[in-house]
């Protein structure tokens, strides 16, 4: 009786972390069906430089266009910066192709910074009157993307564990952020369209099953065994949501989408270590090349329409 037991625990669905609607439903359910056989492509967009089209730049190196693309809401709160204001319009853009669409915050306070060094702002907060107001902003961008339609993978509270981040100078802060996060963006405003995703980079840090959807780890060192070792205990799919150096799909774990950082240092093909697409610092061409043409690899052409 106790093997039937745990059978049948494996063999039912994983609990949501929110209720959904129909299209995010379905993008869930296609990413479980997918889990541990194929991983998705996927690609940061440079979201400080509204011109700069990241998409574009992976299909001029590999003929295809990765199946996710990355953007951020830096500069949708607190910013000073007049660029990467569009992220909303490019998803949405981008979610008309038929891609997926991933969003991730550096989450500026106080002054305008998000760095633990720069900016005085510390967990835990015992006034929420200005975390609240970062939210209710960013939940109008959340809005507009479900009015539209798209379903989103939300990636909030990113590294924390680091301790570089203004989220991360508590665990128990960071914790009560996350939770109350969810509650406010799920039944306050009423979001539909999100799947949580959370890489607070340590066991230790995470907030529960009951608001994750999905566990991700960001590795830039290569030590991806470790990384895996770290996620997956928590039963949920696990994602490299962010990396440096794109995995080879024939070796080691499997995961859910791998997420290549993006680029900053000018035009495309410049060998460069800020640069993690575009030249040769951090991936070759032929490695490029060879992952996004893998059969395990799903890229914006192998997508289904959601």
């Amino acid at each position: 009786m106790r093997y039937l037991i745990l059978l049948l625990a494996f063999a039912l669905p994983l609990a949501s972390a929110a209720p959904r609607d129909d299209k995010t439903q379905a993008l869930y359910d296609y990413l479980l069906g997918i889990w541990g056989n194929s991983t998705l492509a996927g690609q940061s967009d440079l979201t400080w430089r509204d011109s700069i089209d990241m998409a574009q730049r992976v299909h001029d190196d590999t003929g295809k266009y990765p199946a996710l693309m990355g953007y951020d809401f830096m500069n949708y709160y607190d910013a000073t910066e007049g660029d990467g204001r569009h992220q909303t319009e490019e998803a949405i853009a981008w979610h008309a192709r038929g891609g997926l669409v991933s969003f991730h915050w550096h989450w500026r306070m106080e002054n305008g910074k998000f760095y633990t060094k720069e900016t005085p702002f510390r967990l835990p907060a015992a006034d929420y009157r200005k975390i609240d107001q970062a939210i209710d902003r960013i939940a109008l961008e959340l809005k507009r993307l479900q009015d539209a339609g798209v379903p989103v993978l939300w990636r909030p509270l990113h590294e924390a564990a680091g301790g570089w981040f203004w989220w991360g100078t508590s665990r128990e802060g960071y914790i009560a952020l996350w939770r109350h996060m969810h509650e406010r963006l799920t039944q306050t405003h009423g979001l539909r369209n999100l799947i949580w995703v959370w890489n607070g980079q340590d066991p230790a840090w995470y907030p529960g099953d009951d608001v994750v959807d999905i566990t991700g780890y960001d590795v830039y060192d290569h030590a991806y065994a470790e990384a895996w070792q770290k996620t997956k205990q928590h039963g949920k799919p696990v994602a490299l949501s962010e990396t440096g150096h794109i995995p080879d799909p024939a070796e080691g774990p499997r995961w859910l989408w791998f997420l290549t950082w993006n680029d900053g240092a000018g035009p495309a093909g410049v060998t460069d270590p800020n640069n993690f697409w575009t030249g040769e610092h951090h991936n070759s061409n032929a490695h490029k090349r060879k992952v996004y043409n893998d059969p395990r690899v799903i890229t914006l052409d192998r997508l289904p329409k959601f």
